[in-house]
């Protein structure tokens, strides 16, 4: 039922897309969605279309991976060391109060189009799953908090038995929502920095050549990269819950 309504939409969506684009009949302004996936069946034919892939996919999840590790290291001293927390404060409510493109526009500069990508997601990405983590440490349950003070263990076992089983739903919904903010602020950054290869230097192409068929297959393909990880994360949590 859940695939069928999902089938569903996505022919509602695809139908809506033609009518728009007979009604528009301007390419480009409306592509039609074959002219589309014509080309998106072209690109991915072509050795260089992974390579632009990856390279994105590379920069957007290091900058997630570096915030997860970082924003977890982090929540942990602040919740056995008061004064860590208060000495990231200023620091965490900075990061959250600077609009994303000031963010680019400085980080661009400071280092340059390459790190910028890296760089920018991990800015944007460690607040939000600090403040998760920290949250759920916070607010763990007492008779857990009782167990540890009576049964202690290594800090290596606690942490394996007790503390990541505890974050796994923190992490997990950090992870879900990190995802698709990582890739779409890498490519954001990729087009404002002008990176030599990724999926924003295509956009960035498309856009200067006008070709509005290519900005909507990059974009297309954006959203089944998000897809794929998407199920990937699911597929993931699903095994450790086992």
């Amino acid at each position: 039922m859940k695939r069928s309504g999902v089938f569903f939409s996505i022919m509602i969506l695809l139908g809506v897309w033609q009518l728009a684009a007979m009604g528009i009949q301007n390419d480009f302004l409306m592509p039609y969605p074959m002219d589309v996936f014509s080309l998106m069946a072209v690109q991915c034919r072509e050795s260089s279309f992974y390579e632009i892939v990856i390279h994105t996919l590379f920069r957007s999840l290091l900058g997630l991976s570096l915030a997860l590790c970082c924003a977890a290291l982090c929540a942990f001293l602040s919740y056995f060391y008061t004064f860590v927390k208060y000495l990231l404060s200023p620091f965490i409510l900075l990061t959250k109060s600077i609009p994303n493109v000031s963010y680019i526009i400085i980080i661009l500069v400071w280092f340059g189009s390459q790190s910028s990508s890296v760089i920018i997601p991990f800015l944007i990405l460690f607040p939000v799953i600090y403040a998760n983590l920290y949250n759920a440490l916070l607010h763990m349950d007492q008779d857990v908090k009782d167990v540890i003070r009576l049964y202690p263990e290594t800090p290596w076992r606690m942490l394996q038995k007790v503390y990541i089983p505890l974050l796994l739903p923190a992490i997990n919904a950090s992870l879900s929502s990190g995802l698709g903010l990582a890739l779409k602020v890498g490519v954001m950054a990729e087009i404002i920095g002008q990176v030599q290869l990724g999926i924003g230097r295509q956009l960035n192409i498309a856009r200067f050549n006008m070709d509005m068929t290519a900005i909507f297959a990059w974009t297309l393909w954006i959203i089944l990269l998000l897809l794929i990880l998407e199920w990937i994360r699911k597929y993931s949590m699903d095994k450790l819950k086992k």
